[in-house]
């Protein structure tokens, strides 16, 4: 593991803990249907998750490798080097309530060499793009409110929220597990 990615999963780690999070039981994900009422209109990242989606910017321009974590819910299947195919990425979001329209419009914006594929590092660009001016983006907003849909639903991506996407993307990646 890269310095770099190992320092983004030890703040995403001390902020989570420093939120009182160590030692609880896993919350478990919400999953609305498509014609629940889904988060709020306009997500934005809390300041501790900004610093997250700085961290995540810096590793996608250096090609740093996946963040490792065990999630629940997964087979294995064989992986392609850096990346998660359409489907896969497709399931994990389903896991994160995400929408059909979600889950269409996060892999086409996300893919961006539309190879049927999310690397690594178009991922960590779409995290990268949720903070600041292109926070406001279609697909910026659409990650930000799937983060935020499996978490509180108030408006603001948490580290927490943040870092539970992150991460099972990451776990998905690097140890070529296919949602079940």
């Amino acid at each position: 593991m890269s310095p770099l990615i190992s320092g983004l999963a030890s703040v995403a780690s001390l902020i989570f803990n420093a939120s009182g999070g160590s030692g609880k039981a896993p919350v478990a994900v919400r999953r609305p249907s498509d014609t629940e009422a889904g988060p709020a209109s306009v997500v934005q990242l809390s300041p501790q998750a900004q610093a997250l989606a700085g961290v995540a910017g810096r590793a996608a321009s250096h090609g740093a490798p996946a963040i490792s974590s065990a999630t629940s819910g997964m087979t294995t299947t064989s992986a392609k080097g850096g990346s998660v195919s359409t489907e896969d990425f497709q399931a994990l979001l389903s896991q994160f309530g995400a929408t059909d329209a979600q889950k269409d419009q996060l892999s086409a914006g996300l893919d961006t060499d539309k190879d049927g594929a999310i690397s690594r590092g178009e991922f960590l660009r779409g995290l990268a793009d949720t903070q600041g001016g292109k926070s406001t983006s279609i697909v910026s907003q659409a990650v930000l409110q799937v983060m935020d849909g499996a978490g509180q639903r108030d408006g603001t991506v948490t580290p927490k929220e943040f870092a539970a996407l992150t991460t099972a993307f990451a776990a998905l990646e690097k140890s070529g597990i296919k949602t079940a």
